[in-house]
């Protein structure tokens, strides 16, 4: 353990850091990301120094140690998490219970006609937990407004195991019903700022790219002669001029006008 001195000409401020080890070797790759690697590390050492310098005990300076090393050995926070991450809120989806039966009801149709049509033999073509995982996530969509749930949350919500929900986000990004926002956020540490890797956000919506292609091939056609499947109109059924008389009796047992009247 030890804190490399910030000027060379500055007399040691702890004797016990005299001797300096190299620091770990940072997962860089890039001339411009080893460069901010060197900053990182030299602002880390800097706090650490500064909080060694407020410290009363040794306890204290035990545990500004022990974070030093932690950080250290952690590496420099840009290399913690996913590349195109952004600074940015959940989007706000206005999904209601409309919107939410149109979602499911174009996977089904897209579920069997890959089962019919498009899938290898004795393979399953579009597994039916996706299904259950776009459930999951169109009701977080209709309660909260959002969704920005973790694996693990999806996990227990569509009671599935954490690498089926992996890979059937992947099956409605390629159909076009989920899309992925990768997200980041800075907290707040004992030795500054840091940035980590925040839950992922989504966006539900009606299938788009392949999955709208999909629609389109495998929409069954109206059984209608008359109305397409998609029309709002109706026909309205023709209406007698006169009530049918009821289980069959002869008009003269029952009489619309004057109401019931004798057997005679």
């Amino acid at each position: 353990m030890s804190f490399e001195q910030i000027m060379t000409n500055q007399p040691a401020l702890f004797p016990e850091m005299g001797n300096v080890a190299p620091s770990p070797t940072p997962r860089v790759k890039s001339a411009r990301s080893r460069n901010r690697a060197a900053a990182w590390e030299q602002d880390l050492t800097r706090t650490a120094t500064y909080l060694m310098g407020q410290a009363h005990t040794e306890d204290e300076r035990a545990f500004v140690e022990r974070l030093y090393d932690e950080a250290l050995e952690e590496g420099p926070d840009f290399t913690n998490y996913r590349a195109k991450s952004l600074f940015q809120a959940a989007p706000r989806l206005g999904i209601d219970r409309n919107a939410y039966a149109r979602i499911l009801n174009a996977l089904e149709m897209i579920e069997r006609g890959i089962y019919r049509n498009g899938r290898e033999k004795g393979k399953q073509g579009v597994p039916r937990t996706v299904a259950r995982v776009l459930k999951a996530l169109l009701n977080l969509a209709l309660k909260y407004g959002e969704v920005r749930p973790s694996l693990d949350g999806i996990k227990v919500l569509a009671c599935v195991c954490k690498q089926t929900v992996v890979n059937c986000l992947k099956v409605l990004e390629f159909y076009g019903f989920v899309i992925v926002h990768r997200r980041i956020k800075r907290i707040r540490t004992a030795l500054g700022f840091k940035v980590v890797q925040d839950t992922n956000a989504y966006t539900i919506q009606e299938p788009q790219g392949l999955g709208a292609l999909a629609i389109r091939i495998f929409k069954r056609a109206s059984e209608s002669k008359k109305w397409a499947a998609s029309s709002k109109d109706s026909s309205s059924l023709a209406c007698p001029s006169q009530n049918p008389s009821p289980w069959n009796f002869p008009n003269s047992v029952f009489d619309t006008s004057k109401g019931l009247t004798q057997i005679t």
